[in-house]
């Protein structure tokens, strides 16, 4: 498995640059994982499942997010997370995701949105492994 996050947003504040190095340096010991910052998406045919987060998509429980995030890993997906800039993102973005996911009823910014995603992605690797932060 692979683990792509592409963000319409670059992350500009220490603190939110920190916190993304503290969470990939977590979840690199489960997975491969990346993140592209670009000002346009162009290419996601080299992606196996596309998931957009959107305030429209369905929310799930942590421990749904990780049997979602199970169900990938196991079959050795090349997965891409996409996270909107302050404009969000294209219908054409939306209609090609496999899943739309929402992160809450609230609306974040991209850059408080990708910290919450790396925290949950590393708490489904947790969750999966039998690792006691999730309790």
């Amino acid at each position: 498995m692979k683990i792509t996050i592409i963000s319409l947003g670059k992350l500009k504040e220490n603190y939110f640059k920190a916190a993304q190095q503290d969470y990939l340096r977590r979840i690199e010991k489960f997975v491969n994982i990346e993140i592209v910052e670009c000002e346009r998406i162009l290419n996601l045919d080299r992606f196996d499942f596309v998931a957009v987060l959107d305030e429209r998509g369905k929310q799930m429980s942590s421990l749904e997010f990780a049997e979602f995030i199970r169900k990938l890993e196991i079959e050795g997906k090349k997965v891409c997370f996409i996270i909107g800039g302050w404009s969000g993102l294209e219908e054409n973005i939306r209609k090609r995701a496999d899943k739309i996911i929402s992160l809450s009823k609230f609306t974040f910014p991209y850059q408080l949105a990708r910290m919450i995603l790396l925290e949950q992605i590393y708490r489904a690797f947790t969750i999966i492994r039998g690792i006691d932060y999730h309790k």
